[in-house]
């Protein structure tokens, strides 16, 4: 087997593209969750300056810079896209739903983070993995935030105030 075919560096490559693909993709379906959210705290929780996936984004850049240019190849999308059905009535029922399809997409992306993380502390790629720590932490932070909602969407309560105009609700 060639050596260069099995070095992690490649594997972390391709990592790192599919990690990039992911978190477009994400960002994608997060904007489609906060349009459906009715507790506010939810529309908040995964907005892209809240989970920090703008910067996710510029992460994987850098790792891509510092490993140098590899090629990856493309493995389709990662994501199913976020259909809302009708039967889902919208309040917290859909909430609830929407909490789930958050940590879904939360918890694909957690495995790929902690391989490539593992991969860089290997290679001795100090940089990268101290992003990918740092990705990692912002995606369990996520996660935490949206246990923490779920009880008070099964409770009724509400810590952010409702605006009375839905489009003006400030993150």
């Amino acid at each position: 087997m060639d050596p260069k075919e099995s070095s992690p560096i490649n594997t972390l490559a391709q990592l790192t593209y599919d990690l990039s693909n992911l978190e477009k993709t994400s960002k994608k379906l997060y904007d489609t969750i906060r349009k459906h959210a009715n507790m506010p705290e939810l529309a908040k929780a995964v907005h892209p300056e809240q989970t920090g996936i703008m910067s996710h984004i510029k992460r994987l850049k850098l790792i891509a810079q510092e490993i140098g240019k590899v090629d990856a190849k493309d493995s389709g999308s990662l994501l199913a896209p976020i259909r809302i059905t009708k039967q889902l009535k919208k309040g917290s029922e859909r909430d609830l739903w929407l909490i789930a399809k958050s940590q879904q997409i939360i918890y694909q992306k957690l495995p790929l983070y902690k391989v490539a993380h593992a991969i860089a502390t290997h290679l001795q790629l100090e940089n990268s993995a101290l992003i990918l720590a740092q990705t990692i932490e912002d995606n369990e932070a996520t996660s935490t935030w949206l246990q923490r909602i779920l009880p008070r969407i099964l409770n009724g309560e509400t810590i952010i105030p409702i605006a009375s105009n839905e489009s003006k609700i400030t993150i």
